[in-house]
């Protein structure tokens, strides 16, 4: 009988990659989106606003296709095998990601742009998955949680780096979509189909809907739901905000540059917040943790909401983003840490979306809601504040059997 293959570091290392990829589709092309618009805007084939629209959804589609595609995504790999899957994702992601490369029609653009989302759905979830079939206890909770650190780091350098590629031809961007084919070098060699897979394989079995414990999962959902929220609302309303607070040209207007730089700033303290994690995961318990980092989270945007110095607000937003740091690997772990292997893509396919819809009601349904009321961005940030430490009292009185560990 042959010794079964262990995980290696790489192992580990070539399945964080995949994960970048879901960075690549939104942050490589919004550098560019101006430059979008300068060429198609003189062709009087669209309106301003028709314009306005496709350039929008060519952007911020993918990660709708994600929240759609993610559960089928991780059905389809519990059914076929998940490493297997993820090849295939990772080879077709290549292909519809430099399609824009060769294209001058917005519409086609945009029917490659849904292809990348739904790929897109199957890499994020077919490599937590994965990672959570090769990793058990707190190395799993490790790797799972660097995905959060590598996709942050990954989604500053891509800002960087596609406003560099774009700066003489927007067409170049869609280029850097080759580099996934190191990824996939990277998953070949070092990566393989789960042994359980093929022996529930080998006996016929498949996983069954009812084995997703959905009373776990609609918990964890609902609290993935309202931190990833608080999560977007700093990456995508930060600029807004450093406006209003005077981060603007000598002659009006938003300091791209200054406000940018700023941004950055602010993003870099997410993987210091999943370093934080691994230090503090095995040491506090799960209500510990929620109670630390809602705190942390209405800390920084009660300060946001008051501090009128522009790097002042850009601390505080670091000091919120830390908490947003630990609190997203603290909820993948858990989820995961609940999932029967057999249905373990189907439940990692859940999260994932759920978290990608997070994206879409912070953008389209809580701030703007919430900005009825207070009518700015920062008074905005001082009532996401409030109900962050009413979340961390929630989870402070919540009894410790709905906030358990304890794998499936």
């Amino acid at each position: 009988m042959t010794e079964p293959r262990k995980p290696t570091f790489m192992t580990g290392l070539s399945l964080l990659f995949p994960i970048t990829l879901s960075v690549m589709a939104a942050l490589f092309v919004a550098p560019i989106a101006p430059k979008i618009a300068e060429q198609f805007g003189p062709t009087g084939l669209y309106t301003p606003a028709a314009l306005g629209r496709y350039i929008e959804a060519i952007i911020s589609i993918p990660s709708l296709c994600v929240a759609l595609f993610s559960i089928p995504a991780g059905a389809l790999g519990d059914r076929v095998g998940r490493r297997r899957l993820l090849v295939w994702a990772m080879a077709v992601y290549v292909v519809v990601g430099i399609m824009p490369y060769f294209l001058n029609d917005l519409r086609l653009i945009l029917i490659s742009r849904i292809a990348v989302g739904i790929v897109e759905a199957a890499l994020m979830t077919l490599s937590t998955t994965l990672i959570g079939d090769f990793f058990k206890g707190e190395s799993r909770n490790r790797w799972l949680a660097a995905q959060t650190g590598t996709a942050s780091t990954f989604a500053i350098l891509a800002i960087f780096i596609a406003g560099n590629v774009g700066a003489r031809d927007w067409h170049n961007v869609f280029l850097l979509y080759l580099i996934p084919l190191v990824f996939l070098a990277l998953v070949l060699a070092f990566t393989w189909e789960p042994e359980e897979s093929e022996h529930l394989a080998q006996a016929g079995r498949q996983g069954k809907w009812s084995d997703i414990p959905w009373g776990q999962m609609a918990l964890i959902c609902a609290i993935t739901l309202f931190g990833g929220v608080m999560f977007y609302t700093v990456q995508m309303k930060l600029p807004a905000a450093l406006n209003d607070l005077g981060v603007t040209l000598p002659g009006g207007g938003y300091d791209s540059a200054r406000g940018g730089l700023m941004t950055s700033v602010a993003s870099i303290f997410v993987p210091v917040g999943t370093v934080c994690f691994w230090f503090l995961n095995p040491r506090l318990s799960l209500k510990a943790m929620f109670v630390l980092e809602f705190g942390l989270l209405a800390a920084g945007f009660l300060l946001m909401s008051s501090l009128m110095d522009p790097w002042q607000f850009t601390f505080a937003a670091g000091l919120d983003q830390i908490g947003a740091g630990m609190l997203l690997p603290t909820l993948l772990t858990w989820a995961v840490a609940r999932l029967p292997f057999a249905v373990r893509g189907r439940g990692t396919g859940i999260w994932n979306g759920t978290f990608a819809l997070s994206q879409f009601a912070c953008n389209n349904l809580a701030i703007p809601f919430i900005m009825g009321f207070t009518g700015a961005i920062l008074p905005t940030f001082g009532v996401l504040g409030w109900l962050c430490l009413g979340a961390a009292a929630v989870a402070l009185v919540a009894p410790v059997r709905m906030l358990t560990r304890e794998p499936a």
